[in-house]
């Protein structure tokens, strides 16, 4: 975790917020004691990665189904 001072947040906000890009949490300090922390927001998944673990996938999902199709005659 980084700490930064308030005039530092105010004067030098654009170090702080690459600090918050590359996922470190920022903890202000204000007369040298802790007075609150940034947290960066937690990056966006795409929709194949929010839908992870939510698919049951048989373990014979290419087995043939045993169907006579229409298409096939």
């Amino acid at each position: 975790m980084r700490t930064a001072t308030i005039r530092e947040l105010r004067n030098d906000f654009g170090r702080l917020s690459k600090w918050l890009e590359k996922g470190e949490t920022v903890q202000l300090l204000k007369h040298g004691k802790p007075f609150a922390r940034v947290v960066p927001e937690p990056k966006a998944r795409g929709l194949l990665g929010r839908m992870a673990g939510t698919a049951i996938v048989p373990h014979d999902i290419d087995d043939p189904v045993g169907v006579d199709w229409e298409a096939l005659k």
